[in-house]
Order: C-alpha cells, then structure tokens, then sequence
C-alpha cells in the first residue's frame, strides 16, 4: 500500500492507495509549530484504519522546506509505518506539481499560511521567504484572522459587525487575547475566524480587510518572483473562498490565475 499525503496546518488529508482510494483526515500538522509526537499521534489514527502494509509514503507538508524538517518528519512516519520508502516535499512543491505538472508557472499557497515560488517545471527555482505566521504569511488565514480580531477588539469595526464577530467567536475581547496566545498550534485558531470573514464578504469592512491582505500577499510574495509573463496558480482554502476577489485582482493586472481549493487529487492521482 502505498499513502499520499498533503499536510496542511489546519488538516492534513491522507490518500491510502491499494486497489482503491481511500481519503481519511485528520487536523493539520507544522513541525515549525508542532513537536514530532504530535504527527506520531496523526499517523496512530490512520494506522487504526490500515489493514495492509505500507510500502511507500510520499508526504507534501507546510514547513518541510527545510533538511531538517524533512528529517523529522521522515523520521516520524518512517517510525509509526515501519517504512523505510519514505519521501518528504514542501506543500510548495506539492502545490507546484498540482497546478501545473511539468509546465512552468507561480505556485501559491493561501491557506492556514501563504507561500510563493516560481516553478519550472521540474523543481522549484526561486521561492520568496514565508516566515510563517509571526512573522510573516501574509493574506493568509492567519494573517486575516489576527486582523479580524486585531479590528475588533480595537473598536475599528462599526459596532454591529463587532458584535456579530464576538458572538460568532464565542468570547469577550479578553477572552480571545487568552485564547490566542494559550492556542496550540495559533495560526490554526487565527485560521479559523476566516469563514466569519467569508460569511461576511459583503460588508464593506471586511471586503476591504479581504482586499488589502490579497494586495499584501502580492507584494510580499508574488513581486519579488518577477511574475511577469507567468501563469499564477493558488492552492488552499483561503484562495478558495475568496476566489472571486483574487480574480479580480490579478485579471484587473493581466494576470491568468488557477485556483484548486487543495492538490490532494491530483497529487493522488498522480501516484
């Protein structure tokens, strides 16, 4: 048996490839911001669920762009599987295989994090620095919830759209500060005020919040790959929900623009 996986910082979804499909998730997975024990626990659940051995793991995951982080996460999953074919690739490469298989182009992550790198069709070329979310990441669901929250709690909102975030986060403006800093992994809890955003795309406060963080990421992540003349491609649940916007964005420059909600699929189908 062999098990696809893209592992995002919210979710991570696994594809058990036998005679069959079969898709199992479960939450996501950083080794930036999570220790190696926590994926050990992911691979636990999916093992519960295996009759067959695995023979070979291909793993597309959020902060593998690094040796180190690949090792860890080989380790791991070497470790819970018994496997000794295992192959670690950033969800960039992931992202970039996805949009556009041996084509050329930019590969995008909006998701729980943001990412960009120029792709050439066999390997990434030329990526622009991530940071994650402390620093960094920016249009992403951690970027856009802790500007939600940010806004809300500073009274820069109206006051019925105020009242309408806190009630759909369920806590007092102290309460979220508390809840934000005691989150483990944060930018998953950050990344989960975006479906308020999204549900409430038509207020002009938030379409303006939407607006700058997609100018943002461009500038911080897009420009410095020289994108001229080059296919955009996005992957991720924040591309997803507000593909009307990036559209609008980048087709309003003269860009064409992809956008998958994830690369499982066709990473998948791909093995």
């Amino acid at each position: 048996m062999k098990i696809a996986v893209e592992a995002g910082g919210t979710k991570c979804k696994w594809g058990l490839i036998d005679s069959k499909l079969l898709t199992i998730e479960t939450r996501g997975f950083n080794p930036n911001s999570s220790p190696a024990s926590a994926l050990s626990a992911l691979c636990a659940k999916v093992l519960a669920q295996i009759n067959n051995p695995v023979d070979t793991i291909i793993y597309y995951g959020a902060g593998c762009s690094t040796v180190a982080n690949k090792k860890t996460v080989s380790n791991a999953l070497s470790d819970a599987f018994n496997c000794t074919n295992v192959q670690v690739f950033s969800d960039l490469e992931g992202a970039a295989i996805a949009l556009f298989g041996d084509r050329s182009g930019i590969a995008a992550i909006l998701g729980t994090g943001a990412a960009a790198a120029y792709y050439n069709g066999k390997a990434i070329e030329h990526q622009a620095p991530s940071l994650g979310y402390l620093l960094g990441d920016e249009g992403s669901g951690a970027h856009i919830g802790k500007t939600l929250i940010t806004k809300a709690i500073r009274g820069e909102f109206s006051a019925d759209l105020c009242t309408k975030f806190f009630e759909f986060a369920h806590a007092t403006p102290s309460e979220l500060i508390k809840n934000v800093y005691s989150a483990n992994p944060a930018n998953s809890y950050l990344a989960g005020f975006v479906p308020f955003a999204s549900a409430n795309i038509a207020e002009p406060e938030i379409a303006s919040l939407i607006a700058d963080a997609i100018a943002l990421f461009h500038q911080k992540h897009i420009e410095p790959l020289k994108p001229v003349n080059q296919p955009i491609g996005f992957v991720g649940g924040v591309a997803w929900q507000f593909s009307k916007q990036l559209q609008k964005f980048y087709v309003n420059r003269g860009f064409r623009i992809t956008i998958l909600k994830d690369a499982f699929d066709s990473l998948c189908r791909q093995q």
